[in-house]
C-alpha cells in the first residue's frame, strides 16, 4: 500500500506535526537539559501531595464519566429508547459547553465546593467522551452474535456477550476523561476562587511560570503529570485498537435496536437526567442571569445583555471563530494523511504515529503554552508570528491534531484495503487515491474531525492564559470577567460562545442524513 511517490505528502504532514506540535516540547526539554538543577523541585514534598491530589481528581472524574457515559452511550445508540436520537444529540452538550461555564453556573446553584465539586463537573463534562466511545463500539457488534446470545440465554446472555466487546472502548473513553481531568486549569481555578483552595498540578505549573518565568523549573514541576498522562494514553491506544477501531468484516450485519420492555422509561429518565444536569442547569442558569437574574428577569434586560455582549465581545468572538475555522480546516487534511499512513503503514506506523501525535496532549495545556512562548518569542522575524493569530492556529493544530488523526485512522481501519490496492494497480496517484478512494467514504469522520477541532479551539482557555495572541478570544474575555462577579452581560457572552461551539454540529444535523463520527 505504501508508495515512494506518497512520501512528499507524508513528509509535509510530519513536518507540520513537528513544527506545530513537537517543537514546543523539544524547546522545553532542551531548557531542562541545560538547567538540570531545576529537577531539584521534585524533592519538594508538595509535588507528591499535588500528584496524589491530581491523581484522585482524575480517577474520580473518569469513574463518574464511565458510570454515566457507558450506559448512556449504549442506551441511545442500541436500544429503542424514547427520543433516543434527540437525547443522544443533546448528550453531547456537556462536552461542548466550556468547563469554566459549568463551574460558573453550578457553583451558583449548589454550595458544594473543593475536590468533590471539581470532580463532579469534570466528570459531567467528559461523560460524552465515554458515551461516544461506547456507542461506536456497540454499533460494531454483529447482529448474528446478538441473535445467538438471545437464543442461548436471553438478555443476561446478550449483555454478558457484549460487555467484553464494549469494555475496551469504555476504558479508552475513561482514559481520555482522566486526561482532560488532570490537565484542566480553568475549572479547578474557578472552583477554588469561590471556595476552599484546591490546588492541582496545572495550578502549580502556572504559578511557577508566573512568579519569575522560570521555564526549566516549570517543566520539571510538570514531569510527574506528564508521566501520569503517558501511563493513561499508552493503554488507551491499545484499548482503541481492540474496541472502537476494530475492523468490521465484509459480511458484517448491523445490530438491530434492542427492546427494553418495561425498562425503557427508567432508561429514558436516566438519560434525560444526565442531559438536564450536564446541559440544562448551565444553560438555564446563564439564560436566567442574562435576563437580570436576582434583580428580576425580563425580556428587555435579556436584549440589553446580548446587545452589550455583541458590542464589547464582537472582536473576541470574531477572533475565536476565525482561529477555530482556520485550525479545523488545516488540521483535517493533515490528519487524513497521518491517519491513513498510521493504519496502512504497517505495525510500527499503526502504534508509532498515534503515539507521536498524542505527545503534545501529554503535557498540560499551561506547559504547552509556555513551550510555544519559548519557541516563538525570539524577536525579529519570529515576532510576526508570535504577535499574530497565526501562532494561535498553529498551537491549536499542534495540541489537538491527535484527535482528527485517530478519527481518520479509525475510519480507514473500517475500509476494505482492496479498493486502494485496485486503484494503485490502475496507476492512480497517491494523492488522487486519498481524495477519490479514501476520503469519500470517510466524509462523516472528516466532518466529525473538523467539528471536534472547532469545538476544542473555541473552548480552549488554559493555553490562552500564557500565549499573548490567544488572549484575544471570547473565552479569555469570559475568564477575566467571571472573576469580578456575575453580570447579565457575561452570561449573554457565555451563551454566545456556547452557540458558536454547537453551530457546526447543529448545521450538520439539519442538512445531513449521515451520522457524524466525533471520536475514534
Amino acid at each position: 500500500m505504501k508508495s515512494k511517490r506518497s512520501d512528499p505528502l507524508f513528509a509535509l504532514a510530519i513536518g507540520a506535526l513537528i513544527l506545530f506540535g513537537l517543537a514546543p516540547l523539544i524547546v522545553m526539554g532542551w531548557r531542562l537539559v541545560n538547567a538540570p538543577e531545576a529537577l531539584g523541585v521534585l524533592k519538594d514534598p508538595r509535588v507528591m501531595s499535588l500528584l496524589g491530589r491530581t491523581l484522585g481528581l482524575g480517577l474520580s472524574a473518569a469513574a463518574l464519566a464511565g458510570l454515566l457515559g457507558a450506559p448512556f452511550g449504549f442506551l441511545v445508540a442500541r436500544t429503542k429508547l424514547p427520543l433516543g436520537k434527540l437525547l443522544g444529540a443533546l448528550g453531547l452538550l456537556p462536552f461542548m459547553i466550556p468547563p469554566l461555564l459549568l463551574a460558573t453556573t453550578w457553583t451558583q446553584v449548589w454550595s458544594l465546593r473543593g475536590a468533590p465539586m471539581t470532580a463532579l463537573l469534570i466528570g459531567l463534562s467528559t461523560t460524552p467522551i465515554v458515551a461516544l466511545f461506547t456507542a461506536k463500539a456497540a454499533g460494531r457488534i454483529d447482529a448474528r452474535r446478538e441473535e445467538a446470545a438471545l437464543l442461548a440465554g436471553g438478555r443476561p446472555a446478550l449483555f454478558a456477550m457484549e460487555w467484553p466487546l464494549i469494555a475496551p472502548a469504555v476504558m479508552a473513553g475513561c482514559a481520555f476523561a482522566f486526561l482532560f481531568a488532570i490537565h484542566d486549569f480553568a475549572l479547578p481555578d474557578y472552583v477554588s476562587s469561590v471556595g476552599p483552595k484546591f490546588n492541582v498540578f496545572a495550578d502549580e505549573v502556572f504559578a511557577v511560570w508566573q512568579i519569575d518565568q522560570n521555564a526549566p523549573e516549570a517543566v520539571a514541576t510538570a514531569i510527574p503529570l506528564v508521566l501520569l498522562t503517558l501511563a493513561a494514553l499508552l493503554p488507551a491506544l491499545v484499548l482503541m485498537r481492540r474496541g472502537s477501531m476494530a475492523t468490521i468484516e465484509g459480511n458484517f450485519e448491523a445490530p438491530r435496536p434492542l427492546d427494553l420492555g418495561a425498562g425503557r422509561w427508567p432508561a429514558f429518565l436516566f438519560c434525560l437526567g444526565f442531559v438536564l444536569l450536564g446541559a440544562g442547569v448551565p444553560l438555564g442558569r446563564l439564560f436566567w442571569e442574562a435576563g437580570g437574574g436576582p434583580q428580576g428577569w425580563s425580556q428587555e434586560a435579556l436584549g440589553k445583555a446580548f446587545s452589550m455582549a455583541f458590542e464589547l465581545g464582537r472582536d473576541d468572538l470574531r477572533h475565536s471563530i476565525v482561529f477555530a475555522l482556520s485550525a479545523a480546516s488545516l488540521a483535517v487534511p493533515l490528519a487524513l494523511v497521518l491517519g491513513h499512513r498510521a493504519e496502512r503503514g504497517g505495525r510500527t506506523a499503526r502504534f508509532g504515529l498515534p503515539l507521536l501525535v498524542l505527545l503534545p496532549l501529554a503535557v498540560p495545556a499551561i506547559l504547552y503554552g509556555i513551550g510555544t512562548v519559548l519557541l516563538w518569542n525570539r524577536g525579529g522575524a519570529f515576532e510576526l508570528i508570535y504577535s499574530s493569530g497565526v501562532l494561535v492556529v498553529m498551537m491549536i493544530i499542534g495540541r489537538f491534531l491527535c484527535f482528527p488523526t485517530l478519527i481518520c485512522q479509525s475510519g480507514v481501519a473500517a475500509l476494505n484495503p482492496e479498493l486502494e490496492e485496485a486503484a494503485q494497480l490502475a496507476g492512480i496517484s497517491p494523492v488522487k487515491r486519498l481524495l477519490r478512494v479514501v476520503a469519500p467514504p470517510l466524509w462523516p469522520s472528516l466532518a466529525g474531525a473538523w467539528t471536534l477541532i472547532f469545538i476544542l479551539a473555541v473552548r480552549e482557555l488554559d493555553a490562552a492564559v500564557i500565549v499573548p495572541a490567544a488572549k484575544q478570544t471570547a473565552m479569555y474575555r469570559v475568564f477575566n470577567a467571571v472573576h469580578f462577579g456575575h453580570s447579565n452581560y457575561v452570561a449573554a457572552l457565555s451563551l454566545l460562545v456556547i452557540f458558536v461551539v454547537i453551530l457546526p454540529g447543529l448545521l450538520w444535523a439539519l442538512f445531513s442524513k449521515r451520522r457524524m463520527e466525533i471520536l475514534p
